[in-house]
């Protein structure tokens, strides 16, 4: 069964989202800090598309999400997640720096 992600914003920089899969649903909050934005290299971007696609990203590597999520810990501690958000948003990839 497929789940339906929807993001309201609470302020700039947090944002609530509820899961719905089948009759289960669940409530998270999302920070997404202007590091990350800045990281991501990708200028006028939605950050409720964002915080959508983190989200499912993340639920495609884990059967469940905590109550609250900072995508600054999510992207320290998994390598591929900057990579994976800026193709989903339609981003370029980055090239390392020599």
């Amino acid at each position: 069964m497929s789940q339906a992600v929807r993001v309201l914003d609470i302020d700039d920089h947090r944002f609530a989202v509820e899961i719905r899969d089948g009759d289960l649903t669940t409530h998270h909050q999302v920070l997404v800090p202007d590091s990350l934005l800045h990281d991501l290299v990708i200028p006028g971007i939605d950050r409720d598309r964002l915080v959508t696609e983190a989200v499912k990203y993340l639920l495609e590597c884990a059967a469940a999400l905590p109550a609250e999520v900072d995508l600054v810990e999510v992207e320290q501690a998994d390598p591929r997640f900057l990579e994976e958000l800026r193709v989903r948003l339609g981003g370029r990839p980055v090239q390392p720096e020599i």
